[in-house]
């Protein structure tokens, strides 16, 4: 015979189901699973850019105080600095990090915005 305790295993995803509904779920901002089509040649400030990718605990102040720098975008859990001449993005993310992340980080290094 089983143990009543063997009636209470739940597979995880299931638990994360049942607490999100319990909680009331909410979108996760680094993760973004829509499909998107990658800016065209002529939407792109960056055509080919030199891409760095550092680990900070503070990406945001990170960002703000790097030089020389033409902009720069935060988001959750991370930010992007670019430079237009030199063709060169550096991307800043915590440690954890999602690869959407990664991309979205990206996708505004090469637009400039």
């Amino acid at each position: 015979m089983q143990s009543s305790l063997a009636m209470y295993h739940l597979r995880p995803w299931l638990v994360w189901l049942v607490l999100g509904y319990w909680w009331g779920a909410h979108a996760d901002p680094l993760l973004d699973f829509t499909m998107f089509n990658p800016p065209t040649t002529e939407q792109r400030k960056i055509i080919d850019p030199v891409v760095t990718w550092l680990v900070q605990s503070d990406p945001k102040s990170y960002c703000e105080k790097a030089s020389p720098k033409d902009g720069y975008l935060v988001r959750p859990e991370g930010c992007v600095y670019w430079q237009v001449k030199s063709s060169s993005c550096t991307i800043v993310t915590t440690n954890d990090t999602t690869h959407s992340q990664l991309g979205h980080l990206f996708l505004s290094c090469m637009q400039a915005r």
